[in-house]
């Protein structure tokens, strides 16, 4: 007779062996991997990616670089697929890393390369333009050992070198992109920035610093020229596809391509092309170009408004006619820029500024106010409830620097209200109120607070600087009408004058200049006290150092 407490043992013994720990489960580590490659060959990524995940999270600990190597690309792979660009990149680096044979199958096999670059660019971009340079500058890495052929990783590996401030690493790699292309416009415009943007300190002899804005200009010179040939070549197809013969009217055509190239909603530059061109059927082929014409436009903007930067420093280190020429070719390039792009108005400030140093006063006037105009907006042209927000933000405390900087979410919900009333331009995230500095505030600003309060895309520095030199350009101006013999012109030359330098002596109430230019005008509108309490603090601002 069978044993009762035999068969319970029985039991037990088969309960306990339903309980064997889990690690004795594993699936072996190719079949994980070979489960994973049939999911992402059926373009069953999620499901790839679990399989892979358990093959990291199992074998992690013990398999070796190669084999775990081959566990990150894969996964590399699926979240490409999957379009998590960010998580791609770190597992194509991570993959590389463990090993490093792997770069040679990644360039053989053109899905794999083209997947794991793209990927790693996107996360290089991303880090770049959140200012987080060392990740930016592990991602390029890669992305340029994985495909050493394309001239923009060689670009972007540069300026992170130069945002690193690591100007030799950055000569080297323009260095290397014209080995790869003789020629390339990327590669000249970066030696042209090597040049701008190495510190004096680094320089080691006179004569190296002396001669660095004639290379600055030379190789910028040979970029800009590069790039207007890519430009012509893109605006001479766009004239086939479209069956153009009118110049102007490819010009405009090239100019509202190239507008709407610039906005982050694309479906302005569809609409534009299937309505107003009446072209729907080659939509592709005139986005790809209108794509060529953006980017040599941009480049085109950019490097002749660093170029710009070079000369205009070259000029106030340098006397009479040398810096004379140097002005003349500042301004020819910061007009250039603005012509590839009119929104641009840190270029058009400059040019505001040779302008003026060429005694072009009404040029100057025209391009500076244009600056205020662009730039600056009334915070009534927003909506109560926005408004509000805005005004909570003018504290005490705020009141008394006369500025505060928006962020967030209400910075991007106030470019959007702006942009349905006519602004294009995006990052009006600095909030002005000058007039309540002078004032004790003592609780959040109201409504009533708002006059001569502002929103604008620039910095303190840089809006202050756009009316006082608007301010002294206009001062200029009513002058040279004045020894003209025409009073009233100047005198109303003289009132928009202080107009600009009151609100510039707001913003920075220490620029002796503002001051200076401001009496002038007091003077010459017979206002003498108020002329006589400028120049006072002028005198006073003078000695004090400022």
């Amino acid at each position: 007779m069978r044993s009762f407490r035999n068969s319970s043992l029985a039991i037990i013994l088969l309960t306990a062996a339903s309980c064997v720990p889990l690690v004795a489960q594993q699936i072996p580590l190719d079949a994980l991997m070979r489960g994973g490659r049939i999911h992402y060959d059926g373009q069953r990524y999620e499901r790839a990616k679990e399989q892979f995940t358990k093959a990291l999270t199992q074998y992690g600990a013990t398999a070796d670089n190669v084999a775990l190597g081959q566990i990150e690309f894969w996964l590399g792979l699926c979240e490409e697929q999957l379009r998590n660009h960010a998580s791609a990149a770190d597992h194509f680096v991570t993959a590389l890393e463990k090993d490093t044979t792997l770069v040679t199958k990644i360039r053989t096999d053109e899905p794999w390369q083209y997947l794991s670059w793209t990927a790693l660019i996107s996360a290089t971009r991303e880090s770049y333009n959140a200012e987080e340079n060392d990740a930016a500058l592990r991602y390029a890495l890669v992305a340029l050992k994985v495909d050493p052929s394309k001239s923009q990783t060689y670009a972007l590996v540069a300026n992170i070198y130069s945002a690193l401030e690591r100007y030799d690493d950055m000569r080297a790699t323009a260095d290397d992109l014209l080995k790869l292309d003789a020629g390339a416009p990327e590669a000249l415009s970066l030696l042209g920035l090597y040049f701008l943007q190495k510190p004096d300190s680094l320089w080691l002899t006179k004569e190296a610093r002396a001669v660095r804005w004639d290379s600055a200009g030379f190789f910028y010179d040979e970029a800009i020229a590069q790039y207007e040939k890519r430009f012509a070549a893109a605006k001479a197809d766009l004239s086939k596809q479209l069956k153009l013969t009118d110049s102007v009217r490819v010009d405009q055509v090239v100019s509202k391509l190239v507008q709407k190239s610039r906005l982050l909603d694309q479906s302005e530059l569809k609409r534009y092309v299937e309505t107003d061109l009446d072209a729907a059927k080659q939509l592709a082929e005139i986005a790809q170009t209108a794509g060529r014409l953006f980017y040599a436009a941009n480049n085109l903007n950019v490097a002749s408004s660093r170029a710009g930067t070079a000369m205009l420093r070259a000029a106030t280190e340098t006397r009479a006619d040398t810096s004379e020429r140097f002005r003349a070719k500042a301004e020819a390039l910061f007009g250039s820029a603005v012509e590839y792009d009119s929104s641009d108005f840190a270029s058009l400030f400059n040019l505001g500024i040779t302008q003026y140093q060429g005694k072009k006063d009404s040029l100057a006037e025209r391009s500076l106010q244009t600056v205020i105009d662009g730039a600056v907006v009334p915070v009534g042209m927003l909506p109560p409830p926005w408004l509000d927000s805005l005004l909570a933000l003018v504290t005490p405390e705020a009141a008394e620097a006369g500025n505060v900087q928006v962020t967030g979410t209400l910075v991007e919900k106030v470019d959007s209200i702006l942009a349905a009333k006519g602004r294009k331009s995006v990052g009006f995230g600095w909030l002005y109120f000058p007039d309540l500095r002078s004032r004790k505030l003592t609780g959040p600003a109201a409504v009533a607070d708002t006059l001569g309060m502002f929103l604008s895309l620039q910095t303190p520095q840089l809006i202050e600087q756009a009316y006082l030199w608007l301010g002294s350009s206009q001062t200029g101006l009513a002058t040279t009408l004045a020894d003209g013999g025409k009073k009233d012109a100047a005198k109303a030359g003289y009132l928009r004058a202080i107009g600009n330098l009151l609100i510039a002596t707001k913003i920075d109430p220490n620029n002796s200049d503002a001051f200076q230019n401001l009496g002038i005008c007091y003077r010459e509108t017979d206002q003498k006290d108020k002329a006589l309490r400028a120049f006072e603090a002028a005198d006073k601002l003078r000695k004090q150092g400022r």
